[in-house]
């Protein structure tokens, strides 16, 4: 029987929101916990190195890449994930092929069977995808945590 805990990992489409979950990803499989982690191609190619270096270490980690729906949005190949010199036009696309992959994602995370999941802040479906599975989701959230308590704060008292 195997009882090993099992988290999938949901980053977000962009290497400031991917990189640190990733780490986080693999601070977990190096302490037993048994991870996946979910990403188009382009993005799991930044990590997959780390991770099949941690794989080969015996760490109970993996990437299940997901096809990204490119030519659906208009996008060119290889066009995938957010940076701080991304066209408007094409951040508008890369969302409308993010949120083409949820129901694929949503039944990935059926299939998986994980005992939890964590997922971006830019993920907000995956609360019902979670709360469907019987399963807690983690929020990842990049920022500070003085960044997100202002955010609330200005949110919570503006009239």
């Amino acid at each position: 029987m195997d009882t090993k805990l099992k988290v999938i990992f949901l980053p977000f489409a962009s290497t400031g929101h991917i990189n640190p979950m990733v780490d986080i990803a693999r601070v977990l499989a190096m302490h037993g916990v048994d991870v996946t982690i979910i990403a188009p191609p382009v993005a799991a190619s930044l990590f997959q190195s780390s991770v099949d270096g941690d794989s080969s270490l015996g760490r109970s980690i993996r990437t299940h890449v997901v096809k990204f729906p490119a030519a659906e949005v208009g996008l060119p190949d290889g066009v995938e994930i957010f940076n701080a010199g991304t066209p408007p036009d094409m951040i508008a696309k890369i969302a409308k092929a993010l949120q083409l992959l949820e129901k694929e994602i949503e039944k990935l995370l059926e299939q998986l069977q994980a005992d939890c999941i964590v997922t971006d802040m830019f993920y907000p479906w995956t609360a019902d995808a979670a709360s469907r599975l019987g399963i807690p989701r983690l929020i990842f959230l990049v920022g500070s945590y003085l960044a997100h308590s202002a955010y609330h704060s200005v949110k919570t008292l503006s009239i």
